[in-house]
C-alpha cells in the first residue's frame, strides 16, 4: 500500500488521489470548492485500530460492531475503492490488510485500499463523506470549517450514549458547525428518542441562556438522525455440527440436553444482571424435568465479578450446570454458537443501545429470549423469532440524585450505570415461561430458529445494511448541494474560536512578534547547529518547519547576507513563498537555538 504521509507523498507515492495499493487506479476528484451536484459514491472510513479490532483483552460491543462493519463494507460497498483516514502508515496498512482479507469471501474478492492522512482533511472533498465510528463528530466539523463546509459530509454512529463524553457530544450538536448534510446514525428507535429528548432539553436551555426566541435553540441542531440498525455477515454464523459435537463433549453436555447460551461481557453492573436468567433457567429445569445447561461465553472485568457471578449461579440455579468460557476467543465463540439450542440475553443496563448478539443468534438459527429493552425491542418480533421479556424501570424524576452525583464525580461512569441498573427489574416469571416453552418443545425451537434465520438474512445482513448506509450518504450529498449553510465563516473572524491560532490567542504574551522587516544574522557556526538539532529536547518542531535540505538552504541565505546587517525576514520568506509559514517558524526555531539572531530593522 502506498500512502500519503503528513509531509506529502514521495515521488513514488505521488498521484491524483490518496495513496493506493499497487495496481489500483486513483479515482478522479472534483474541486473541493464546488458543491456536489450529484451523489458521491465513495466514503472515507476514519480508522483507528481500537474501534475495529476484536483482539484486545477488553472486547467491547463497539469493537465487535466496527470489525463487522469493515467486513460488510469490504464485501458489499458499491465503490471499487476502500478509503481510510488514518494517523499513520501502519494504521493505513492495517486497514488495507483487514479489508482485503474480508473481501476474499465476498462477491468481489479484490479491492483497492487508499489512505488520506488526518493532517490533510481537505482531501475528503475527493470522496464527499467521512464515516466516523462514534457520535463524537463535532471536532471533525470544526476541522472542516477551516476549509469548506460544503466539501464533504460527516456521518457518525451511536454506540453507548450514557457516558458523559457522549452526552457532551450530543449537546455540542446544537453549537458546533454541523450541517443538514451531516448525520449521526441511530442504531435503534429508542436511541433516536434519547438523542431527540436530550436535544430538546438542551435547546430549551440555550433559549433561556441566550434569551433567544422560543424554538431557536431546539431548531439549532441541523444534522440528520436516521435509524439504521447494525449489521452482520449472516452466513458466517451458520452452525457447524462438528463444532457442536466438540464443545458438548468437552463440557459433558449430552446431545439430548438443552443448552442455553449467553454471549457477551459478563458484568452484572454494566451489561445484564444474571439473576433473572439463573432463576428462570432453574425454574424451567424443574418444571420440564429436562436436562438443561447454561453456557456463558464472555469475559469478566475483574476477579471479584467472576466470584460474584459464579457464586450467584451456584445459589440461584443449582440444578443447571453453568459453563463459563472465554468469549474473546474466536474459536470458542464459534463452538458455543453451534453447541447452543437457544440464546438469551436479559439486558437491563442503559449502556446497551442495540445489541449485536441477538441477531447473531438468529443468524445461527437459535430462538432468542431477550429483554424488551432498547435496541433488542427492534430486533425480534415477540412470539415469532423468540420471546421479549418485559422490563420496568424507575419513573422519570426518580433518578435526579443519581445524575447529580455523576455530575459531581461522586459516581464514576461505571458507578452511574450500575446504580441506574439496580432499579430496573426484569419479569422473572416471563423469563421462566419462555425458557420452559423452548426447553420442552423442540419443534418450537426449530420454528422460531428458522424464523430468526430468515429475519437475520433479510433485515440485518450487511448486503442489506450497507446499501442503506449508501442511500443515506447519497441523500447527504444532495443536501450538500442545495441546503443552506449553518454558521458560514465570517471574514477576519476565527473559524474555530476555541482552537484558534495559538500565536493569535496568546499574542499578548511575548514582547513582540516576528515581522518581515526584522533582520536575521548568523550567531553560531554549523557545528553547534548539528549538535543542537540531534538533541531530542529540540525535536518538537520537526514536521512543522522546513525539511533538513531546505533548512540548510535557509541558513546558507542568512550566511551569505551582508555581515552585521544580515537579511530581512521578508526577503527569506519571499525566496520560499510556497512554504512561507514553515520558513517563518524555521527562522524562530533557529533563533531559539541560538544559531541566528533576530533584531529590529
Amino acid at each position: 500500500m502506498t500512502t500519503d504521509s503528513p509531509d506529502g507523498p514521495s515521488a513514488a507515492e505521488s498521484g491524483p488521489g490518496p495513496g493506493s495499493v499497487a495496481g489500483a487506479s486513483a479515482s478522479a476528484s472534483a474541486p473541493a470548492s464546488a458543491p456536489a451536484s450529484a451523489p458521491v459514491s465513495d466514503v472515507v472510513v476514519y480508522y483507528k485500530s481500537d474501534g475495529y479490532t476484536m483482539a484486545g483483552e477488553r472486547l467491547m460491543g463497539r469493537q465487535s460492531a466496527g470489525a463487522s462493519f469493515l467486513t460488510g463494507l469490504a464485501r458489499h460497498a458499491r465503490s471499487p475503492d476502500l478509503i481510510c483516514m488514518a494517523q499513520d502508515r501502519a494504521s493505513a496498512e492495517e486497514f488495507a490488510d483487514t479489508t482485503r482479507k474480508a473481501a476474499l469471501d465476498g462477491p468481489r474478492p479484490l479491492r483497492s485500499a487508499r489512505w488520506i492522512s488526518v493532517d490533510a482533511p481537505e482531501r475528503l472533498a475527493e470522496t464527499g463523506c467521512l464515516f466516523y465510528p462514534s457520535p463524537t463528530i463535532t471536532d471533525q466539523a470544526w476541522q472542516r470549517r477551516a476549509h469548506d463546509q460544503r466539501a464533504w459530509s460527516l456521518c457518525g454512529i451511536t454506540h453507548t450514549t450514557a457516558s458523559d463524553t457522549v452526552m457532551e457530544a450530543i449537546g455540542s450538536f446544537s453549537t458546533a458547525p454541523l450541517q443538514s448534510w451531516d448525520a449521526v446514525i441511530c442504531t435503534s428507535q429508542a436511541v433516536r428518542d434519547t438523542l431527540s429528548g436530550v436535544l430538546d432539553e438542551w435547546g430549551d436551555y440555550l433559549e433561556s441562556r441566550l434569551d433567544a426566541p422560543a424554538g431557536a435553540g431546539r431548531n439549532a441542531c441541523a444534522l440528520q438522525l436516521p435509524v439504521i440498525p447494525l449489521g452482520i455477515d449472516a452466513a458466517s454464523f451458520d452452525p457447524d455440527p462438528a463444532a457442536r459435537t466438540a464443545f458438548r463433549a468437552a463440557h459433558d453436555i449430552a446431545e439430548d440436553a438443552v443448552a442455553a447460551l449467553f454471549l457477551g461481557r459478563l458484568s452484572a453492573t454494566a451489561k445484564a444482571h444474571p439473576l433473572p436468567m439463573f432463576l428462570g433457567m432453574q425454574a424451567a429445569r424443574v418444571e420440564t424435568g429436562r436436562a438443561a445447561h447454561l453456557i456463558l461465553a464472555g469475559w469478566f472485568e475483574t476477579d471479584a465479578e467472576r466470584d460474584q457471578i459464579e457464586r450467584l449461579a451456584r445459589e440461584a440455579c443449582p440444578d443447571v450446570p453453568v459453563h463459563i468460557v472465554d468469549g474473546r476467543d474466536a474459536e470458542l465463540r464459534r463452538q458455543a454458537w453451534s453447541a447452543a439450542d437457544l440464546f438469551t440475553s436479559l439486558s437491563d443496563n442503559i449502556q446497551e443501545t442495540f445489541g449485536l448478539t441477538p441477531i447473531e443468534a438468529m443468524a445461527t438459527g437459535l430462538p432468542v429470549v431477550v429483554t424488551d429493552w432498547n435496541g433488542y425491542r427492534d430486533t425480534i418480533e415477540d412470539g415469532v423469532q423468540g420471546f421479549a421479556i418485559p422490563t420496568i424501570s424507575a419513573a422519570p424524576g426518580d433518578g435526579q440524585d443519581v445524575a447529580s452525583r455523576y455530575r459531581s464525580r461522586r459516581f464514576s461512569y461505571g458507578g452511574y450505570i450500575a446504580r441506574t441498573a439496580q432499579f430496573t427489574a426484569v419479569d422473572i416469571d416471563a423469563a421462566r415461561n419462555a425458557y420452559t416453552r423452548l426447553i420442552s418443545d423442540p419443534a418450537l425451537r426449530r420454528k422460531m430458529g428458522d424464523a430468526g434465520r430468515r429475519r437475520a438474512r433479510s433485515v440485518y445482513d450487511w448486503s442489506v445494511i450497507i446499501p442503506a448506509y449508501e442511500e443515506l450518504w447519497d441523500d447527504l450529498a444532495r443536501r450538500r448541494a442545495h441546503d443552506p449553510e449553518v454558521a458560514a465563516p465570517r471574514p477576519g473572524r476565527a473559524r474555530d474560536p476555541l482552537r484558534d491560532d495559538p500565536y493569535k490567542v496568546f499574542v499578548g504574551y511575548p514582547s513582540t512578534t516576528l515581522r518581515d522587516d526584522m533582520r536575521v544574522t548568523r550567531r553560531a557556526p554549523d557545528a553547534d547547529l548539528e549538535s543542537l538539532v540531534r538533541h531530542s529536547i529540540n525535536s518538537a518542531g520537526v514536521g512543522l518547519m522546513l525539511s533538513g535540505p531546505d533548512l540548510r538552504i535557509l541558513l546558507g541565505a542568512i550566511s551569505d547576507a551582508d555581515g552585521a546587517k544580515g537579511i530581512s525576514v521578508g526577503a527569506l520568506v519571499s525566496a520560499n513563498d510556497t512554504a512561507a509559514r514553515e520558513t517563518r517558524r524555521s527562522i524562530l526555531w533557529l533563533a531559539k537555538l541560538g544559531i541566528v539572531r533576530l533584531a529590529p530593522a
